[in-house]
């Protein structure tokens, strides 16, 4: 029996190209082009869709619609199925936990460490926000570090500034 096929939403952007991987109607990965500190926010200028099935079709039109308000700096929708694959209970645990944190809020990679139980598990909340396999669908940019410092993210500071500050002026 062959593996099940992939889908692909290419979102062809002012900072690089957004791909999202869908399978069985949820979303499985979103890879951000990284990109350093930019002066003007990024606007979709095209899109490519590579669909199997009506499922993932339905999945990535909810999914650009998501991104193109994300990027607008709009409230967005509620977003399609999400199946991240991740390493590891604690990491799936912790991505669960990211989708609590509030639109426009940020919590510590210590205060997420917590709420999972693990106090002085620091360290592995951040790198399981690393790990995190659909960044703009689960809102691992919320999370900063001790004293407010940004701390990391996998696409680049400036996607994480982008965000947050997109967050707080809607």
């Amino acid at each position: 029996m062959s593996a099940p096929s992939v889908s692909r939403l290419d979102l062809v952007t002012t900072w690089g190209v957004i791909r999202i991987a869908a399978c069985g109607g949820a979303l499985l990965r979103c890879d951000l082009p990284v990109r350093p500190a930019a002066r003007r926010a990024p606007r979709v200028t095209c899109c490519r869709l590579t669909a199997a099935t009506p499922a993932d079709r339905r999945a990535l039109a909810r999914a650009e619609k998501f991104v193109r308000a994300c990027l607008a700096g709009k409230k967005t929708p509620a977003p399609p199925p999400l199946r991240p694959e991740v390493p590891g209970a604690f990491t799936l645990r912790l991505l669960g936990e990211l989708q609590k944190i509030p639109r426009g809020t940020t919590v510590t990679y210590g205060e997420l460490a917590r709420r999972l139980d693990r106090p002085g598990a620091a360290r592995a909340a951040g790198t399981a926000c690393g790990a995190n396999p659909l960044p703009l669908f689960i809102p691992c940019h919320r999370v900063v570090a001790a004293g407010g410092a940004l701390g990391g993210f996998s696409a680049g500071l400036g996607w994480k500034k982008f965000l947050l500050a997109s967050e707080c002026a809607a």
